[in-house]
């Protein structure tokens, strides 16, 4: 059940093998030993494959078929700090640059 769970969150999050393994500090060949049950995680990298991809691991253990919900910036930032980040991505390159200067200059 971890092989397949561990998969489905990973792919959830768009995240590659490499990344999840970066982030929760075991590598990609671990990753992919992981999901295609060649190896199981320890206890400590458990825990950190669950922080890595916002879920518990009793989902990854399968004890639960219930992922829990992605963060997403809505969760964290107020409607109009979303929208402006929306815009600030739109942006070409040397508008960014100056955008963030002028931004700088306003936090001094």
């Amino acid at each position: 059940m971890l092989r397949t769970h561990l998969r489905k969150a990973r792919e959830a999050r768009k995240l590659s093998q490499s990344v999840l393994g970066r982030l929760a500090g075991c590598g990609q060949e671990k990753i992919s030993a992981y999901e295609t049950g060649k190896s199981r995680p320890q206890y400590q990298t458990l825990i950190h494959l669950a922080d890595a991809l916002q879920v518990s691991t009793d989902y990854l253990l399968g004890r639960t078929d219930e992922m829990e919900p992605i963060i997403t910036l809505e969760d964290v930032l107020e409607e109009d700090e979303v929208e402006l980040i929306l815009k600030y991505r739109s942006l070409p390159k040397e508008k960014k640059i100056k955008l963030s200067g002028i931004a700088i200059g306003l936090s001094e």
